[in-house]
């Protein structure tokens, strides 16, 4: 089981979440979210974060 009670050998369920804001400075939301397990990227008008693929294999 995992930690959310569901047996290990399901399918993985995926989950996309999008926020959206009229101003922000990217460089300090790219700062607050980066984690070694997170592949973080930002781009003029977007942050956008994935799981890292080196950490989770």
């Amino acid at each position: 089981m995992d930690l959310d009670g569901f047996s290990l050998d399901r399918p993985a369920i995926a989950e996309h979440f999008v926020f959206e804001f009229r101003g922000f400075d990217r460089e300090k939301v790219a700062l607050r979210i980066e984690q070694n397990d997170l592949a973080v990227t930002t781009g003029d008008k977007f942050v956008a974060a994935a799981l890292n693929p080196e950490e989770w294999h």
